[in-house]
């Protein structure tokens, strides 16, 4: 029986370490990249929250909904008032979130909230051929193209896990994939950070633009559950063969 218990322990042990995994995961950030661009098919855009517009117009300057969200039928919107009028460096605390709990979307930045609810339940109704469960990448894109203006984003944190600060960069869109093996989208996710304005922006729409987007794609790792981890299977099948092993050997002893 001793030969038992200590095998069976140091199993356990064994499997928590292959198995268990810790709070947030390395990400793996990278640029130049978006969700969907490693070739056709390769990736689909599911939940989206655009800030744009950073000049006081008449129009929406936040969409939050199922891109593309420049489609009406595929988002809400608010409208904010950006800038102050001297053009001094500004910056906006915000949050976009996939609270799974209540199926909505939510996107809130400068005092204002706004929600897309029902979202997994509209997918498909809005022509995705993907679901919640299959939510395993996230996409940072910064659009630049008022000159003498800055548009960055700063403390970025998803679900916690520290992405950092990405920037604009004059007359490009500037694109970030972000993918990891513990990034858990399907139980819902936060991201919380600060984009910072600056500068004399023209007030057409989409001139520059922050968008925030949340999908699949076949470079991220598929989300928990979906297929049981390599390290997993043979930590399992390796406590079979213990527990069988140690069954052989009492048998045998009773003979």
């Amino acid at each position: 029986m001793k030969t038992f218990a200590f095998s069976f322990v140091g199993v356990m042990a064994v499997m928590i370490g292959f198995s268990g995994k810790p709070a947030h995961a390395a990400l793996t950030i990278t640029p130049s990249a978006f969700i969907g661009s490693g070739g056709a098919g390769t990736g689909e855009s599911l939940a989206g929250d655009r800030f744009r517009s950073f000049a006081p117009t008449a129009g929406d300057e936040n969409y939050l909904g199922v891109p593309n969200v420049g489609t009406p039928a595929n988002r809400v919107a608010q409208q904010l008032n950006w800038m102050n009028p001297d053009n001094s460096l500004q910056s906006f605390d915000f949050t976009f979130q996939y609270d799974q709990a209540n199926d909505k979307l939510v996107s809130t930045i400068f005092g204002g909230t706004i929600n897309w609810n029902n979202w997994s339940t509209s997918l498909t109704t809005l022509g995705k051929t993907k679901g919640a469960a299959d939510l395993n990448a996230f996409q940072i894109s910064i659009t630049l193209r008022d000159t003498a203006s800055n548009v960055y984003l700063t403390d970025l944190l998803l679900d916690g896990a520290v992405l950092g600060g990405f920037n604009g960069v004059l007359g490009t869109t500037q694109n970030w994939l972000v993918t990891g093996s513990d990034m858990n989208l399907t139980d819902g996710f936060t991201l919380t950070g600060k984009l910072w304005l600056q500068g004399a922006f023209s007030g057409s729409q989409e001139f520059s633009a922050v968008n925030l987007n949340a999908g699949w794609d076949d470079r991220g790792v598929p989300p928990a559950g979906a297929v049981p981890e390599p390290a997993s299977i043979a930590v399992w099948s390796l406590l079979g063969l213990t527990i069988g092993g140690a069954g052989w050997r009492r048998r045998k002893r009773s003979a």
